[in-house]
């Protein structure tokens, strides 16, 4: 059995990083967009935004969510898709889960293929107004390094992203 593991950085507001971790561990608890079998809380990669690594950490977790984006587009145009009006003909399959996970990184719904989260905004970004905050008190904010483990899966790690099909089903 392998094992896959997710890393995010999830952007929010706190005081300290102990109720920052409750906050991040909570919403992971509540969720139901993204399964965990174990979440780890990485306090050692954790950032205040005092620390003066915040910034350039912040724009390369931006730029990687947006790599995402743009490794999906680029999926969907090999697959033929070439505009808008292809939406009309996308049948239920490969294409339309890469659509879908398009859409979920542009509207801001935390997934496997989120590298930053901002928790404060349910966002995948940094509003203006939010960006001006931690400018003015970097201190009052965190980006929390989260890994998150899936154990139940077979002999790709992959087979782990169909955990949906396994709620509800007897452990075997």
């Amino acid at each position: 059995m392998g094992n896959l593991e997710i890393s995010h950085d999830i952007l929010l507001a706190g005081s300290d990083f102990k109720s920052c971790r409750q906050r991040v561990e909570r919403f992971f608890d509540r969720t139901t967009l993204i399964h965990y079998d174990q979440l780890l809380v990485l306090e050692d990669e954790s950032l205040n935004g005092s620390n003066e690594k915040f910034g350039a950490r912040l724009k390369e977790n931006l730029a990687a969510n947006h790599m995402v984006v743009a490794e999906l587009l680029q999926n969907l145009k090999e697959e033929g898709f070439a505009g808008i009006d292809d939406l009309k003909g996308v049948e239920k399959g490969y294409v339309s889960k890469v659509f879908h996970t398009i859409a979920h990184l542009l509207d801001g719904f935390i997934g496997i293929d989120s590298r930053f989260y901002n928790l404060e905004e349910d966002s995948h970004g940094v509003s203006r107004d939010l960006g001006r905050k931690i400018h003015t008190a970097p201190q009052n904010y965190w980006m929390l390094r989260v890994k998150g483990r899936i154990t139940r899966a077979g002999e790709d790690p992959f087979d782990a992203l169909r955990i949906f099909e396994w709620k509800g089903m007897d452990n075997d």
